[in-house]
Formats: C-alpha cells, sequence, structure tokens
C-alpha cells in the first residue's frame, strides 16, 4: 500500500481512481443484492413447485443466472477506466431456447460465471457495500462542526456531539477515515477485477467450439522477407522511374505542336499514370506502408475502409508489436476480409484484437452463410500456414447458416513489444 503522507493522500484524493473504485464498489453493491433477491427467488419457488415436475424451470433459471451477471460484471469494468472483457461464450450453432440451453449447459464458462455470482451472493457485494458505505458515513461526519454551529448539540451517526470541540474530533477522524476508505476502494476493485478477469474473462486459447486450421508446416520468414525486399525495391526502383518518365512525358507533349503526336504523347502520359497506380495498388499489397509507417490498428482501419461492406473495427494493442506479429496479422486480417467479400455474402462484418496473456488474439466474424471448408490450397489453409511460422494457430467456427468467426492466435510476447 502506497504512503498515507498527507501529500500522498491529497493526491490520491485528487485523483479518479478512489472515486471510480466508489462506483464500482456501490454498484457492485446493487448487483449482488439484486442477484440474492432473484437467485433466493427462484430456488424457493423451484423448491415448492419440484412435486409437480415444474421447478426445474426456476431452478435452471437460478443456475444460469451468472450468464447475465457474468454480462454485467464484464462491463462494469468501464467505470475503472479498463476495457470490458469480451463474452467467453460460443457462437450460437441453432436457434431457439433448446439450442441455447443445451449450448450454455455445456460450456465452462458457464460454470465460472455461476461460481464468480456464488461469491457474489455469499460475500462480494456485503463488502462492496462496506466500501460504498464507508466514504458517506465519513463525508456526514465531516459536515459535523457546520451542523454544530448552526443547530448546536446533535446526533450524528448515533454519535452525540455536545461541544463544538466534540464535532471537531469526528470531523478529524472522519478525514482520516475517508483517506483510508479511498485506499481501501482501489485496493477492494484491484482484488475484483483480478477475480473478474479469472473466472469471467475468456482464457487466451479457449474456443472450444472451434475447428483448428491445419497448417501444412510450411516455414514463411524468408518468404516474408523476400517480400519486403521486392516492395522496397519497386518503391525505390522502378515506382521512381515511372513517375520520372511521366514527368518528361508531360514535358515532351507540352513541347510539341503536331496535334497527331501530341495525343500520343498525351495518351502515353496517362497510361503511365495508369500503370504507376496499379504498381502502387501492387506494393501496397505486398507490404503496406501504412502497417511499417503507423502500427497494426491503422493498417486494420484502411483495409477496412476500402471494403464494399461497412467493417466494424476495435483492434486494441498497446503501442507497437514485433515487425513479424504485425505482418502475420495484417495478412490474416486481410485474406479474411476478401473470403467475405468473395464467399459469405453476408450484410455484416466486424474485426476485433485484443492482447490476452502475451496472445494477439485477432477474430473477423460475418453474418454471412456460413459453411466455411478449408481447402488445402484455399486462403484459410494460407493463413494457418502463416500464423504457424510464427507459433500461432487458426481456429473457425461457422455452422451452416452462419455466423462465421474466424479467430487467430498469435504470440507476442513483452519483450517483442516496442513503445
Amino acid at each position: 500500500m502506497e504512503s498515507t503522507h498527507p501529500r500522498e493522500a491529497a493526491r490520491l484524493l485528487a485523483s479518479a481512481a478512489p472515486w471510480r473504485a466508489w462506483a464500482y464498489a456501490a454498484t457492485g453493491a446493487l448487483l449482488g443484492g439484486g442477484t440474492m433477491a432473484v437467485v433466493l427467488t427462484l430456488v424457493l419457488v423451484g423448491a415448492t413447485l419440484a412435486p409437480v415436475l415444474v421447478g426445474f424451470v426456476p431452478l435452471t433459471a437460478a443456475g444460469l443466472a451468472g450468464i447475465p451477471v457474468g454480462a454485467i460484471e464484464r462491463r462494469r469494468l468501464r467505470l475503472l477506466g479498463l476495457p470490458a472483457h469480451p463474452s467467453p461464450h460460443r457462437t450460437l450453432r441453432g436457434a431457439g431456447t433448446v439450442a441455447w440451453l443445451r449450448t450454455r449447459l455445456r460450456e465452462n464458462a458457464s460454470w465460472r460465471e455461476f461460481a464468480y455470482t456464488m461469491a457474489l451472493i455469499a460475500g462480494l457485494w456485503l463488502l462492496d457495500y462496506v466500501v460504498a458505505a464507508v466514504p458517506l458515513a465519513c463525508l456526514v461526519c465531516l459536515a459535523a462542526p457546520v451542523v454544530y454551529l448552526v443547530s448546536g448539540p446533535v446526533d450524528v451517526l448515533g454519535i452525540h456531539l455536545a461541544t463544538l470541540g466534540d464535532s471537531l474530533l469526528t470531523a478529524g477522524f472522519a478525514g482520516l477515515g475517508l483517506v483510508a476508505a479511498a485506499y481501501l476502494a482501489v485496493a477492494v476493485a484491484s482484488v475484483r477485477v483480478a477475480v473478474v478477469r479469472v473466472l469471467l474473462a475468456p482464457p487466451p486459447s479457449e474456443a472450444p467450439d472451434m475447428e483448428t486450421v491445419g497448417s501444412s508446416g510450411r516455414l514463411l520468414d524468408a518468404f516474408d522477407a523476400e517480400r519486403r525486399r521486392i516492395e522496397r525495391d519497386l518503391h525505390d526502383g522502378t515506382q521512381q522511374r515511372l513517375v520520372a518518365l511521366g514527368v518528361m512525358l508531360d514535358m515532351a507533349r507540352m513541347g510539341v505542336e503536331d496535334p497527331e503526336l501530341r495525343g500520343l504523347l498525351s495518351r502515353a502520359h496517362r497510361e503511365t499514370l495508369t500503370t504507376l497506380d496499379e504498381l502502387r495498388d501492387l506494393v501496397r499489397g505486398i507490404h503496406p506502408r501504412v502497417l511499417t509507417e503507423r502500427g497494426l490498428p491503422e493498417a486494420v482501419a484502411e483495409l477496412a475502409r476500402a471494403h464494399p461492406l461497412a467493417i466494424r473495427v476495435k483492434v486494441e494493442v498497446p503501442g507497437r508489436l514485433a515487425p513479424g506479429v504485425e505482418s502475420t496479422a495484417y495478412f490474416v486480417v486481410c485474406e479474411a476480409l476478401a473470403n467475405v467479400a468473395k464467399h459469405a455474402q453476408a450484410g455484416d462484418c466486424w474485426v476485433s484484437g485484443r492482447i490476452v496473456r502475451d496472445v494477439l488474439i485477432l477474430e473477423v466474424g460475418d453474418s454471412g452463410r456460413g459453411g466455411l471448408a478449408p481447402r488445402e490450397d484455399g486462403g484459410v489453409r494460407g493463413m494457418a500456414d502463416r500464423v504457424a511460422a510464427v507459433g500461432g494457430r487458426v481456429k473457425f467456427d461457422s455452422p451452416e447458416g452462419g455466423p462465421t468467426v474466424l479467430r487467430a492466435e498469435i504470440p507476442c510476447l513483452p519483450q517483442a513489444m516496442t513503445a
């Protein structure tokens, strides 16, 4: 715990951390109390109706209460200024209540959420209540001298303040209590965040309903280096010569009076510009300059802007990753979006990226027809080869009728990251 020196205490109280932690505790107390009331009601109703075989409905509902609780808890992290954890649940393969129940009851994530809900009911919500109530009590006591000066002797939270000295002493203790409450709120919030991460966040490698795409084991490091060399040669050599040729043709066109020759030179100039544009597109496809200069999030955003569908992009990567990781991730997204445009017949598509325990997890999903079946010489198999070359793997979930979710897991150790 940090020092409680007055200057440090003032800095803590002036920051947003304790107030965010207080809001987190207050909403946690409300969520826990409400959850306890709902779960106990469902259990009592289920036990009462058990003899007539209808009780399993509320009992099942009580067992699955952790699912909405988990969803709320993952989003409540935003109160602390942290990003919400993604859902650990599988994509449903069928529609209807029966399919939903069958999927959710078989998931480890549902039972982890149930365990968290039981812990919330058993005592976590009471801890939240204390953390939320103590600062309020301290603030009330801080006002004791003002209350005494206005109304004379008074009772504050059951304490009789007969003199001004008593009220000042109470206010002094309340100030110390407020500082202690700030540290307590931050400490409890840190513990709760750790518990949420363990029980409610998806493990980095857990995608139990996804099929792993096999890799042929081809090594791509040398190929990737060769791509970079070709990109540099085209950009610094051929592309610059085409620019110079276009300038010379334009100057020659302006210095010629013969209309027929001027027309030929104009046509040659236009063809040069067209060839230059095609070369730039080729260079961008070999290794996009935006990836080198601005990183993975910006490069993926540029891919999304060029796609015929409106792509929702949320790639959260702190700083830069190793060049091999960024290049692999970029071309995975590029190939996946190309497949969506060619085959998915989708009306909606999204790309997400995050780092979980030193693993970059990329997901590309669409609402198309589904039924993805990787071919030996297809793009998905090529993605698997590229990701396998850096120690990762590719998984997918694509039931008939959709949706399709393609997931790449790429190791990216902290020492491979740069500011």
